[in-house]
C-alpha cells in the first residue's frame, strides 16, 4: 500500500472519498472534512489569519508571493518521519496551498524521495480526472470509478430551472474576484448562466464599474477559505455592494461557505453545485442535506 501525504484538503476529500483512507499518512492544517482528516499528522501551517481584513490578506497575499512564492511553512522533519511514497499537490493556486516549487524541492531532499504527484484540474470534468488518476496511485482504481460515475449521476438529477437565471458568482468580495475554472461548470449544473466568469481559465479582479454595468438576476459571494459568517463581515463593510443592491432591490443575493464548498477540486463540488440549485430556488439551508450545518445564506437586498 502507497503511504500518501496530502497536501490538499481536496486531495485528501478524494483519497477518502474512494476509500483510500488507510493509506494516508499527513495531511495539511486546513484538511477539515471529512471527520477522519483530523486524526491525521499535520505538515503544514499558515503565514496569513484568516482574521485578517480581507483586503489586509489580499495585499498579504500578493506581497508573500513575490517574496517568497508561498504563503505555508512546511515541516519536513515531520515528513521525514513520515517516509511518504507519493504526495499530492498542486501548482495551480500557490494562495491555496504550499508552491509546486516549495515540495519538490523539500521532497527531493528527503533521504527516499517521494513521487510528487501535481492535481491541476481546471473544469469539473478535469476534477472527475484528477479522482480517476488519485484511484490509480492509491490502487484503488474501481472505487474512483464508482465514484465518478456516481458523482455524475448526481449532476445529471439536478433539476432543470424552467427560467435560468444569471448569476454572478464572486470568489472573493474586498477586492471582487470573478468566478475562475471549474466555477462556471457549477453554476451551469446548477441550472443558471454563469456572468463575468472564466470558465476554464484563472479568476480575476473585477471592478465595480463592470459589475454595476453587467445584467445578472442573483449575487453569489463564496469567498474562499471563508465560512459564511466571516463573509458576513465583509458584506457589512462592502458599500459598493450595499450600494448596488439599492439600486437593484430585485437581486438576490446569497452567500455560501467558501472555505468548505466551490473552492476545493473534489468530490464536494457535485454538493456545491447542488446546493447552489437550492439556494437559486429559494429554499432554506436548513432544509436541505448538507455535508455541513447551514452551507448558505439567503439574503435580501434590504
Amino acid at each position: 500500500m502507497p503511504r500518501i501525504l496530502s497536501l490538499l484538503p481536496s486531495a485528501t476529500e478524494i483519497v477518502f472519498e474512494i476509500g483510500a483512507g488507510d493509506a494516508l499518512v499527513g495531511v495539511t492544517h486546513e484538511c477539515d472534512y471529512p471527520a477522519e482528516a483530523h486524526a491525521r499528522p499535520r505538515v503544514t501551517s499558515a503565514k496569513i489569519e484568516p482574521s485578517m481584513a480581507s483586503e489586509e490578506i489580499d495585499r498579504l497575499v500578493r506581497e508573500q508571493l513575490d517574496d517568497s512564492g508561498t504563503l505555508y511553512a512546511l515541516d519536513l522533519d515531520l515528513v521525514r518521519e513520515l517516509r511518504p511514497t507519493i504526495v499530492l499537490t498542486q501548482q495551480l493556486c500557490t494562495v491555496c496551498a504550499v508552491g509546486y516549487a516549495t515540495v519538490h524541492a523539500a521532497m527531493r531532499a528527503l533521504p527516499e524521495p517521494p513521487e510528487v504527484i501535481n492535481l491541476e484540474p481546471r473544469t469539473l470534468d478535469e476534477v472527475f480526472a484528477t479522482i480517476t488518476q488519485v484511484g490509480e496511485l492509491a490502487g484503488v482504481p474501481e472505487q474512483a470509478e464508482a465514484s465518478v460515475q456516481a458523482l455524475r449521476r448526481r449532476l445529471a438529477t439536478i433539476p432543470f430551472i424552467p427560467r435560468p437565471p444569471r448569476v454572478l458568482f464572486l470568489e472573493w468580495l474586498i477586492p471582487p474576484f470573478s468566478a475562475g475554472h471549474w466555477m462556471g461548470d457549477l453554476v451551469v449544473a446548477a441550472g443558471a448562466i454563469p456572468v463575468l466568469a472564466d470558465r476554464g481559465g484563472p479568476s480575476h479582479g473585477l471592478t465595480w464599474e463592470a459589475i454595476a454595468a453587467a445584467d445578472f438576476d442573483a449575487i453569489v459571494i463564496s469567498c474562499c477559505g471563508f465560512g459564511v459568517e466571516r463573509t458576513l463581515k465583509d458584506l457589512e463593510r462592502c458599500t459598493e455592494l450595499r450600494q448596488l443592491l439599492a439600486e437593484r432591490p430585485s437581486l438576490r443575493l446569497i452567500v455560501f461557505d467558501g472555505n468548505h464548498f466551490f473552492s476545493r477540486p473534489g468530490p464536494r463540488l457535485v454538493e456545491s453545485a447542488e446546493l447552489l440549485h437550492h439556494a437559486l430556488m429559494g429554499r432554506d439551508p436548513s432544509a436541505v442535506s448538507s455535508s455541513i450545518a447551514a452551507p448558505y445564506r439567503i439574503l435580501t437586498a434590504s
